[in-house]
């Protein structure tokens, strides 16, 4: 066992590391020198400039930005404005959403100070990067531990300390009103923070930023040698925490490829929405494709969110950027109806290319393999159907957690509602992979539901949920062995169905559910774990690597494909919120990598999706998944889909469910 001292220097150190990580990826632009402050009612108190022995490797604010309590209060970044500067283009640079502009303007006037002046920006419009730049720079010594964040209490740079458990929920939660939580987590009954005071925040209640770096640490400390298994291959880590960790068998003991390996003729394939609205062309920059902008459509969402599949906040608003100053655009709030947007082809869907594009006709030919397998297999209310049911993350590991909301006790609240719902009106058989060690399979009709850290995956023997990797990799080798089960008692494998419930964190302008299938092209190697973690498991021993020939991997995304349909169309008979641009995708992108989650690519079930249920950086989502009553929409939408699927038809939802444990 670690001694706790040099346990919590392994946790600082992680959380150092991460922080610094992420300040290195974008160091800020330089600008110019100080100059007069914008309009304010009161005089502003200026922050200390950092110390030498303080400063980071990369600068947090570079000369012309600063730190600012406006009026004493409200904190800002001051920036200084360079010749050529626009509201929109500082918007693009600073802003995490350009509709936030109004919020600028109205703090600084209509019109943007000459060159040399300043201009104050709201610290609560600021992008992830720039948030924590700003919160860096005000207290250096704060930083992520132990899938929290720490703040010391006077450690900072602000002359006159005013450091109020409001100001610190309203700074790094987004919402003062959760100084109540801060109180009790802390154990401050008088609500006053002392001199030298470690506040912990914990991460359920973290903004966007903050959140992924207590993330990131706790990856990191989760793979110090003193917790971590060996592994059979070199990528047994978290990584960037983007991508879910996995581990291919090496090279030399991967299997043929199976199927043919001569190029398909061409097929037809129906065109994607918005296709015929493109057209394409080229310039000294190379080939792009033009789209015409509409009345009240927003560059990156009609445009980058809609042909590029983005989503990631920061992914968005760089493309954006990209795309614009390729367009000759300079204010992206401003863009007339009908001025012709340039999309480089490299960016573009596969889907959006031109029609002799050799991405598009490979695109073409994979969709139309896919489409050949549809699912025949026929259910009267569900009898003799299968569904092993996830829900993603829990423990020590509360996944996304923006807005007061965390992922994990909320869809699993909604797994204990399809599991009811199944059970009582319907003849599925259901297996979980999850279950709450205290409170069963409880459904919890109420808006704040409490952190529970009870749930063990159901594996032989159980897994506690301390560790975020063996956990994801565990959940696919359960959902395979209960798979290799049920074909022995002899049910259908067309029967089975996996379903894997998240709630993820998109650019916040994007709501609703997103739906993922198994893509047949992310999926072709050898799969597996090795180490004592893993081999201390039934299911591990039983088939310790997976890999699927070309057809298994095509029939798998073309039946998760029509299950997924089914789905968005229940959702929206049900009121649930679907993501507006292409719902249904077959990997993520992120950072200019794509993949497919692990519980799917691994999964041997071959009909298999993954539900993100709902955009918690979005603050109506969060409010919608905040309320029972629409996870309880969300899971009739599932029973009434996988009727749908199975060609019965869907029984009507009760008016209400007992909340009595299982």
């Amino acid at each position: 066992m670690t001694p706790a001292r040099p346990r919590r220097a392994a946790l600082l150190v992680a959380g150092a590391a991460a922080l610094g990580a992420f300040l290195a990826v974008r160091p800020a632009a330089a600008s110019g020198g100080s100059g007069r402050s914008p309009r304010d009612a009161k005089p502003a108190t200026r922050l200390d400039p950092p110390t030498a022995a303080s400063a980071p490797r990369e600068p947090l604010l570079v000369p012309g930005e600063s730190a600012v309590l406006s009026s004493g209060r409200d904190l800002v970044l001051e920036v200084k404005i360079a010749p050529r500067d626009t509201y929109a283009s500082l918007g693009q640079k600073y802003l995490v959403d350009l509709r936030s502009l109004d919020a600028v303007r109205s703090l600084n006037g209509e019109k943007l100070p000459a060159p040399g002046g300043r201009v104050a920006i709201p610290y609560e419009t600021l992008n992830d990067d720039y948030k924590i730049r700003v919160f860096s720079y005000l207290f250096p010594a704060d930083g992520p531990r132990g899938g929290a964040w720490v703040h010391r209490v006077g450690a900072g740079r602000l002359r006159t300390p005013d450091e109020s458990l409001w100001r610190l929920a309203l700074w790094l939660t987004g919402r003062g009103e959760n100084f109540p939580a801060l109180a009790d987590t802390n154990g401050m009954p008088d609500l006053t923070p002392r001199h030298g005071q470690e506040i912990v925040v914990p991460g359920s209640l973290l903004l966007p930023p903050f959140a992924r770096l207590t993330a990131s640490s706790a990856a990191a400390v989760a793979q110090q040698p003193v917790t971590s298994g060996g592994s059979a291959g070199a990528n047994d880590g978290a990584g960037d925490g983007d991508e879910d960790d996995f581990t291919e068998a090496p090279p030399d003991s991967e299997p043929a490829e199976a199927g043919p390996t001569v190029p398909l003729p061409p097929a037809e394939a129906p065109m994607a929405e918005g296709a015929d609205q493109l057209t394409y062309g080229s310039d000294k920059e190379g080939r792009f494709a033009s789209y015409h902008l509409k009345r009240g459509e927003a560059l990156y969402s009609a445009v980058v969110v809609r042909y590029t599949g983005q989503v990631d906040a920061q992914d968005v608003n760089d493309l954006a950027r990209r795309i614009a100053a390729r367009s000759g655009i300079r204010d992206v709030t401003g863009i007339p109806v009908g001025f012709k947007v340039k999309i480089p082809l490299d960016e573009l869907l596969p889907e959006y290319l031109p029609r002799d594009d050799p991405r598009r006709q490979t695109w073409e030919r994979s969709q139309a393999e896919v489409a050949r397998y549809t699912n025949r297999a026929r259910s009267q209310n569900l009898q003799g159907v299968a569904v092993i049911l996830d829900a993603g993350h829990g423990g020590r590991d509360q996944g996304a957690a923006h807005n007061g909301i965390w992922e994990h006790d909320y869809v699993y609240d909604i797994l204990c509602r399809i599991k009811e719902r199944l059970e009582k009106d319907t003849g599925a058989r259901v297996l979980p992979t999850i279950k709450d060690r205290q409170e069963g399979y409880a459904i919890r009709d109420s808006t704040r539901l409490r952190r529970s850290q009870a749930e063990v995956l159901l594996t032989d023997p159980p897994f506690p949920l301390r560790e975020a990797v063996p956990s994801v990799n565990l959940r696919w080798y359960l959902s395979n062995s209960y798979y290799r089960r049920l074909l022995a008692e002899g049910i259908d494998p067309l029967k089975v169905v996996f379903t894997s419930l998240h709630a993820d964190a998109r650019h916040p302008s994007l709501g609703g559910a997103m739906i993922y299938v198994p893509g047949e092209e992310y999926r072709r190697g050898r799969y597996g774990h090795g180490g004592p973690v893993y081999a201390s498991h039934r299911e591990v021993r039983e088939q310790p690597y997976v890999s699927f020939t070309r057809a298994e991997r095509e029939r798998a995304e073309g039946l998760s494909r029509q299950f997924a349909e089914a789905l968005l169309t229940a959702f929206r008979r049900q009121g649930v919120s679907v993501h507006p641009y292409g719902p249904v995708r077959e990997r993520i992108i992120r950072r200019r990598r794509s993949w497919v989650p692990a519980v799917l690519r691994c999964n041997e079930v071959p009909v298999e999706v993954l539900i993100e249920v709902s955009n918690l950086s979005n603050p109506a989502d969060s409010r919608l998944l905040a309320d029972p009553s629409y996870r309880q929409r969300v899971a009739d939408a599932y029973v009434e889909a996988l009727q749908r699927y199975y060609g019965g038809s869907p029984a009507p939802a009760p008016g209400s469910l007992s909340s009595k444990g299982h």
